[in-house]
């Protein structure tokens, strides 16, 4: 677009950004068609991972007949000429509803520094000391849906002494204000992996390459809530490698989809009910078969339903959700589209009876029968020798009631 060349880091690194997290994109408040880009400048890749300053760019998708403009490009942020931590930006936002909270880290240390984004753009708020000092390395940042927690994971050290940790905070939306530090170091060979929260705000998932653990934000000692919700299970690739785990990102269908660490690889993993304790938050390895390869990256995507605060986070309630009435049933999920091996159904909460599935072929043939098909929490059904194309299904109550239906695609 008109004024889109010659971004210092698209030269640098003709691939991409270096680093997970290393920038973002958010639309600038109460604007139409304008966004602010975030990112890092000078990184030093050689022994430590950091930027000397920050930087913002401004663009309008709407100006030169929709092609784009960049109004204005590559200007530094204020108050972030110092060596920061690369990556881990994130948003979050503010308790208005509309403005958006941005927390980098300084080069080996507690100091967070605060920025708002709002209509005229980003600025400096304060600094905080808090905790124990971050390690520099990479990994991932999030915020919690509720806004009431902050955590990053960091792996970090070399490689024939490779450490990790995560830290997490509760966060003032109002004022920026970190709480409450909590941490826990992994020692090696736990290097590569990230963190996300359910959608209820109730568990912190933590993906560490060989396990995902999984912590009650409602304990009175959430790191002693740990539970090992997922092992790697040996899978590897058609290129012979291992799909363990790595990035986590809550999407918006509220499933935490999580990638492969190190490689190109064209498989996801799937959290299929994270709002679900244990177990039963149901962790489906190498679900997703992408239609390319991917290496090690996920959709940098902040939390965008959170609006105008009306409910503190001292108020929330320590209970999960409560079902939805008998008669008031949950709505089936079927994904992924397109579906390479493996197609499955899901319900946002438990289905009362078993279900007869029917898939029907572009000429509306019936090719696959399935019954007794128990949502509980997540069917997976092979789609076996069938050829690449556009099917349909049916999926029928006891009674013979159609209660959903709809296209999947074939891409093998």
């Amino acid at each position: 677009m008109q004024g889109g060349q010659s971004f210092q880091m698209g030269s640098q690194y003709p691939f991409g950004y270096p680093f997970n997290q290393s920038v973002l994109l958010l639309p600038l408040p109460d604007t139409s068609g304008i966004y602010i880009m975030i990112d890092g400048n000078q990184i030093d890749i050689t022994t430590d991972i950091i930027t000397e300053r920050l930087r913002y760019s401004l663009i309008d998708i709407k100006a030169s007949n929709g092609l784009g403009r960049v109004n204005a490009k590559m200007e530094t942020i204020e108050n972030t000429t110092d060596t920061l931590n690369i990556g881990f930006l994130t948003a979050l936002r503010h308790a208005n509803g509309k403005d958006w909270w941005i927390l980098v880290n300084k080069f080996e240390s507690n100091q967070y520094r605060k920025f708002i984004i709002d209509k005229s753009g980003i600025h400096y708020i304060d600094d905080q000391v808090i905790g124990e000092i971050v390690h520099n390395g990479v990994g991932y940042a999030a915020y919690s849906p509720s806004g009431c927690w902050y955590a990053h994971y960091v792996a970090y050290g070399q490689t024939f002494d490779p450490h990790a940790a995560i830290y997490f905070y509760r966060f003032d939306r109002q004022t920026g204000a970190l709480s409450d530090p909590a941490h826990k170091m992994f020692p090696g060979p736990y290097v590569y992996g990230g963190v996300a929260f359910s959608p209820n705000s109730r568990y912190m998932y933590v993906s560490i390459m060989n396990q995902v653990l999984q912590y009650d934000l409602h304990a009175d000692d959430i790191l002693a809530s740990e539970t090992v919700v997922a092992e790697y299970d040996g899978f590897l690739d058609e290129q012979g490698v291992p799909t363990r785990f790595y990035g986590l990102q809550l999407a918006p269908d509220n499933k935490i989809y999580g990638n492969i660490p190190n490689t190109n690889s064209r498989y996801l993993h799937v959290i299929d009910q994270p709002d679900l304790p244990g177990a039963a938050c149901n962790v489906i390895q190498h679900a997703i078969y992408l239609p390319a390869h991917n290496f090690g990256t996920l959709p940098n995507l902040p939390f965008y339903r959170l609006y105008e605060a009306t409910v503190s986070c001292d108020s929330l309630i320590s209970s999960a959700a409560p079902l939805p009435p008998a008669q008031t049933r949950p709505a089936i999920r079927v994904w992924p589209v397109p579906a390479a091996d493996v197609l499955y159904f899901s319900a946002d909460a438990p289905w009362d009876a078993p279900l007869r599935l029917i898939l029907f072929d572009a000429l509306g043939l019936p090719v696959l029968e399935w019954h007794d098909l128990q949502l509980a929490p997540t069917a997976a059904i092979s789609l076996g020798e069938l050829a690449s194309g556009a099917y349909f299904y049916t999926l029928l109550a006891p009674d013979g009631t159609a209660v959903k239906s709809g296209k999947a695609v074939r891409t093998r």
